[in-house]
């Protein structure tokens, strides 16, 4: 350059904020978080309405099938056969990990108790005889649709988990696609959908303005000794619901979060009852301390797994100090009318969600 004084800056100027990755969108990513959550809901509540002992397991392959559209012209074909003896269900596809071909996983109700005599270590031992022949019916009719359709394998099998355990199962490759490249090409393919029923929540989180979320979030934060929930993302992460949503909406609140009215004189109405109703009844007997705390206390266990590790001893002693901190719940008083129509709103709830 010489001595003409133009000379480079010995720093170079700031470079401009970079793109974002198209290789990472986040757009699709955060939209994929939400949809798990949502489907996994559905499924969940789907599973709890029908009944588990009601509800079966459809699984189906298709072999040499790696195309999308090839796929869902195949399923669809089926899916308009399976109506005629399987009126509702909800159902996730997936990538096979290997071969890359299509499956899907369908919950089912079938309408009838397919579990209480299932001989399922016979059938796994390719021993049919003992099942019901009503479900080998079934079987048949679903074999013979499938092969028409150019589809492989089908199995209809009752479930063998809970039912939030199988919500969880039939939407694991949703919660592998979110932070994986290899759906590249597959972002504006649905992975999940349901037939001949009802969405329970749906993906725009209306379900989230409703009162009985935002007092269980609420409480949540006041747990946490944090002012309000909106500090629950910076605390917990901006996925928060997606981890710990399911726990939350399982855990017994103090009855004042149910109630509604003014703080001196708040009441029982139906939304809370039933709310109050369906977290009681996981737990036996009429709601007690004893049961209200075992609910939070798996909460607690399981966020501070998350935070420290789930068999660390930092996530036990993290869940004991925030029961510790809690503030004392006085006794449970009801009126004895209202005992009796929680009793049997329990009752019915548990009927209704019993394996």
């Amino acid at each position: 350059m010489g001595d003409s004084g133009e000379r480079p800056d010995a720093v170079a100027p700031a470079t401009a904020p970079a793109l974002p990755s198209l290789k990472k969108d986040n757009c699709i990513s955060n939209g994929r978080y939400r949809s798990v959550f949502v489907a996994q809901e559905n499924i969940r509540v789907f599973i709890w309405k029908a009944g588990e002992q009601n509800v079966g397991a459809l699984t189906v392959t298709a072999a040499d099938c790696l195309g999308v559209r090839e796929f869902q012209e195949k399923w669809h074909s089926f899916l308009n056969a399976l109506k005629k003896e399987l009126p509702c269900g909800m159902w996730t596809r997936e990538r096979q990990p290997r071969s890359g071909n299509w499956h899907a996983h369908a919950a089912v109700n079938v309408g009838w108790n397919i579990k209480s005599d299932f001989p399922r270590d016979q059938v796994a031992k390719g021993f049919y005889a003992n099942v019901n022949p009503r479900l080998r019916q079934l079987w048949r009719y679903l074999r013979e649709k499938a092969a028409s359709r150019g589809l492989g394998r089908v199995e209809l099998l009752p479930l063998k988990y809970s039912g939030a355990a199988c919500a969880k199962y039939f939407t694991k490759y949703l919660t592998k696609a979110v932070a994986s490249e290899k759906n590249t090409g597959d972002e504006k393919c649905r992975l999940f959908g349901v037939w001949g029923g009802v969405r329970f929540v749906h993906s725009r989180f209306s379900f989230l303005s409703s009162r009985i979320v935002q007092k269980r979030k609420q409480w949540l934060a006041e747990a946490l000794e944090l002012e309000d929930s909106a500090q629950l993302r910076q605390v917990l992460g901006p996925h928060w619901w997606f981890h710990f949503g399911a726990a939350l909406c399982e855990v017994i609140m103090p009855s004042g979060f149910y109630k509604v009215g003014p703080e001196h004189d708040r009441c029982w109405d139906t939304i809370g009852l039933k709310a109050y109703a369906r977290d009681c009844a996981a737990w036996p007997g009429l709601p007690s301390t004893d049961s209200m705390n075992q609910s939070q206390f798996g909460l607690f266990r399981d966020i501070g797994g998350y935070l420290f590790g789930p068999h660390s001893r930092e996530a036990l002693q993290f869940a004991m100090n925030r029961m510790a901190r809690l503030t004392p719940v006085a006794p449970i008083e009801l009126d004895p009318q209202l005992i009796l129509t929680l009793e049997a709103a329990i009752e019915r709830t548990r009927r209704n969600s019993s394996p």
